[in-house]
């Protein structure tokens, strides 16, 4: 065979292979035995052929049919950046989650494929460079893991897509996508949950495709049971939940993120630095934030307002109640004041649900929602979605309960009612009720633009301007509404005719001075480090201003008495005796302002009855942790504030005498005329005559804390004894008759010290009670009341603030000041306390040997009993 014979061989057969493999037209004889052409089935299509496929093409193409999903991947989205996240779209049981929630921070992943297997990946982002030989090392060091392999079940006509089976992820109870969040309203009172997939009971429903994003719907069936330590509350009830899967498309040109400052309160993603220039790991923190930026950046720059290139829009759901959506609406845009303050207009814009728009679903990624929750529990909440490469939120919700109402109208009546006559009924007027939820939403959409709670804002206010009209009408009740500072309580009867306001403002000036720092374009910064002298400079201006002070909420440990929720002004003592003067006015009031024809079954008059003595406890534990209390402040070299301040001697021994002041007289609590009516219950006032004496005497350990830190005027441990002691024994010195609280206090008071000293045989050591931070707690029959009219969401509270919100990566070592951590972890240096409990013990056994035949006839019996006790224990 000559070599040009060879050459027409193979490119015949070349020519043949090319139409045999893409599935070109072959002849074929007709019924006439006429030759035709007919195209040749590809594998692409065989393989989806006499099946019912429903198909939806977007960022890439689903196929759903026989209950199997099916993504057609384009091969240019391997390695790309995603994130897939899951959203309650439909569900069984709402005490488990509502419609719109997103139980999980989503997961960063990434589609890659490797010869004929494509692995989703989840991706570890948290390590930067700017050093190209380090960032090849971190490349390999930190390999997207694989979460599962797919087979290559075809590729598609032109190869440029491989299609797969996603069915067994999707359709499985696979934890980091599935419907039950760790904060679920059923989990609240410490609830277990366990359950066991029903994959059989489990099936695809709707799926959709979108430009930047895809979701595919599973119904996903379980048996559930929650129990607590007592038992099952739920047990294997059938639950479904309908769970709206997303697979997100990441920008490809990330934002450029702005550093994180831990003195101001926003929300951070954070990172681990590897520098080139002899430094070790350093931690970066981005502040979460959307991406506002000027449509007309030198119009911008000439000081006109402007309109941002993609305003932040929230839709209100269609669900709402009608008289609820102008508050939601109003609730959302009076952000915008704030932002026109930096210069932008129509920053954010609140629209109901479109209804002649196919492209909107409340369930594409790309729509951010106030949703509504038919549900009982007493709550909102406003987590958001970040790029975990920038901090850039992506998408937001906020998740409104109906509850929400009983529990602002709650608040309201027992804050105010005293003196604003206008709530003083069981269902207050519209307009006010309106109001309340404005501040609740707009408390939660302040989330969702990335700020976090400062619960320093309302104690910066000095307790008399609460009752100034001038300060009242412009400041309200806190400069912050990130903070928990609800109505007015230090308002007394008269104030409102005088023009006190009642309640808190729209928004604060800190909230003002938060978005500023957060959005404020600097296009004169080319990096987010140039940003840096610019963002310091603004919070450096406001150092030692307590007006721009942030306080962190204390999660774990409570350390600082000024930053709590619940509390208003800078004097809880003084605060407190407002507060609780306004209380006594409400129970003496109750059965006149609401007739019994509105509430027979006294319903209403018990749930307020119990929310006072909710009330009534966060008085006292403000005052319970000044004593031994630190003040925190987030500081750099150069502010004005230290890092920690202690409060004075002199403001402890007061916050402890107002403590002994509330031990004289429970009898307003106790009312027999108020109680009529009311099932049988334990005296209240015994209880929290317990509850005080207990918290007062558990006090030693942050005493210990504070003497040790203090620069001058500290009140040590000695000292905090002495004037228990003398308080204690002060009616026995005078030879008095006891009172039942008196004796009580004797008893508690010496078992203290005999367990501390070790005389008993527990023998509890000096630091085993030094940390019992808030020993004051509500008696449990209030607690169930309470929940029985509420729901089972024990703790009532704005928002339910958790992962959703953080994507930190790593642990903080404890340390004296927060930083970008929420805990403080610090002890007294180890002091024996035995020797000062057995001291004390010691003196009060002398003093009753001399006092032994002192008083009435029964504080002679409690004497002998004391002196029998303790010289039982000394044998």
């Amino acid at each position: 065979m000559n070599f040009r014979r060879v050459v027409s061989l193979v490119l015949v057969l070349f020519v043949m292979s090319l139409s045999v493999e893409a599935g070109e037209l072959f002849r074929k004889k007709n019924k006439k035995g006429e030759k035709v052409e007919v195209k040749k089935e590809s594998a692409y299509e065989k393989f989806f052929k006499g099946k019912k496929c429903e198909t939806e093409r977007g960022l890439f193409t689903v196929h759903k049919m026989d209950n199997k999903v099916y993504f057609e991947l384009p091969l240019s989205l391997m390695g790309r950046d995603m994130l897939l996240g899951s959203t309650i779209a439909e569900i069984s049981d709402n005490s488990f989650g509502c419609v719109g929630e997103k139980p999980h921070t989503p997961l960063h992943i990434q589609f890659t494929k490797k010869d004929s297997v494509v692995s989703l990946r989840y991706v570890s982002i948290g390590y930067i460079t700017e050093d190209k030989n380090i960032q090849d090392r971190l490349d390999v060091s930190f390999v997207p893991a694989i979460l599962r392999n797919f087979e290559v079940k075809t590729y598609n006509e032109d190869s440029t897509a491989v299609v797969i089976d996603m069915t067994d992820y999707l359709l499985s109870d696979d934890r980091t996508i599935d419907p039950f969040s760790p904060y679920a309203p059923i989990l609240g009172y410490g609830g277990n949950l366990s359950r066991d997939f029903k994959k059989d009971n489990s099936q695809f429903e709707k799926v959709k495709a979108f430009s930047d994003n895809v979701s595919v719907q599973t119904t996903l069936s379980y048996t559930v049971s929650v129990s607590n330590s007592r038992g099952y509350y739920v047990y294997n009830m059938p639950f479904s939940a309908v769970m709206t899967r997303s697979f997100i498309l990441l920008p490809e040109e990330p934002m450029r993120p702005r550093m994180a400052d831990p003195r101001i309160n926003i929300f951070f993603t954070e990172m681990a630095t590897f520098a080139n220039y002899g430094r070790g790991i350093q931690n970066t923190f981005y502040a979460n934030r959307w991406r506002l930026e000027p449509k007309d950046m030198e119009a911008y720059k000439r000081g006109e307002l402007v309109e941002p290139v993609k305003p932040i829009v929230f839709y209100i759901d269609d669900a709402f109640p009608e008289s609820w959506k102008p508050y939601i609406r109003q609730a959302v845009e009076v952000w915008q004041k704030p932002f026109e303050a930096i210069g932008f207009k129509n920053a954010i814009i609140a629209k109901d649900f479109p209804k002649d728009d196919p492209e909107f679903d409340p369930e594409n990624f790309k729509y951010s929602c106030v949703r509504y929750c038919p549900s009982w529990v007493e709550n909102a909440m406003g987590p958001s979605w970040v790029d975990p490469r920038t901090g850039e939120i992506l998408n937001a919700n906020v998740s409104v309960y109906h509850n929400i109402l009983n529990v602002v109208q709650a608040w309201r009546f027992i804050q105010t009612a005293p003196a604003d006559d206008e709530v003083r009924t069981r269902v207050m007027r519209e307009d006010i009720l309106g109001d309340c939820l404005r501040y609740v939403v707009s408390h939660e959409v302040g989330h969702c633009l990335a700020l976090m709670h400062n619960m320093a804002s309302s104690a910066a206010i000095p307790t008399d301007s609460l009752r100034s009209p001038s300060f009242t009408q412009k400041y309200g009740t806190t400069y912050s509404i990130m903070d928990y500072a609800r109505n007015n309580y230090v308002a007394q009867p008269g104030d409102k005719e005088r023009g006190v306001r009642m309640t808190p403002p729209e928004l604060g000036v800190y909230d003002y001075f938060s978005i500023k720092w957060l959005y404020t374009p600097l296009p004169e910064a080319r990096t987010s480090n140039e940003e840096v002298p610019t963002l310091d400079k603004w919070i450096g201006e406001k150092s030692g201003n307590p007006i721009y002070r942030y306080g962190k909420q204390q999660i774990r440990s409570r350390l600082d008495p000024s930053s709590f929720e619940e509390d208003l002004s800078d004097d809880p003592i003084k605060a407190g005796r407002y507060g609780i003067k306004n209380l006594k006015y409400v129970l003496a009031h109750l059965n006149e302002w609401i007739p019994a024809a509105d509430d027979k079954d006294y319903s209403f008059r018990q749930m307020i009855y119990n929310e006072t003595v909710y009330q009534y406890l966060h008085y006292l534990k403000l005052a319970l942790c000044n004593i031994g209390g630190i003040y925190l402040y987030e500081r750099y070299d150069g502010d004005k504030f230290p890092s920690y301040e202690t409060v004075t001697r002199e403001k402890q021994r007061e916050s402890l005498e107002f403590l002994f002041e509330q031990l004289k007289d429970f009898s307003w609590l106790d009312d027999e005329e108020l109680q009529k009516g009311y099932p049988i219950r334990n005296n209240i006032g015994k209880d929290f005559e317990s509850a005080i004496i207990d918290g007062i005497l558990h006090r030693f350990g942050a005493i210990a804390l504070c003497s040790e830190k203090a620069v001058k005027d500290a009140y040590s441990q000695e000292e905090y004894m002495k004037d228990i002691y003398d308080r204690v024994w002060a009616p026995t010195r005078k030879g008095a008759a006891l009172t039942g609280m008196e004796k009580n206090f004797q008893m508690q008071f010496l078992t203290f010290l005999m367990e501390g000293s070790g005389a008993t045989e527990r023998g509890l050591s000096g630091s085993a009670l030094a940390f019992k931070n808030e020993g004051i707690e509500v008696p449990e029959y209030i607690t169930a009341k309470r929940m029985e009219y509420f729901g089972m969401q024990p703790e009532k509270g704005i928002c339910l603030c958790g992962a959703n919100h953080l994507n930190g990566k790593h642990h903080f070592a404890p340390q004296e000041t927060y930083g970008f951590s929420f805990e403080v972890r610090v002890e007294p240096s180890s002091k024996p306390l035995k020797d000062l409990y057995f001291k004390t013990l010691k003196s009060s056994l002398e003093l009753l040997k001399n006092k032994a035949n002192t008083g009435s006839t029964e504080t002679k019996q409690h004497y002998r009993l004391l002196i029998y006790k303790i010289e039982q224990v000394l044998k």
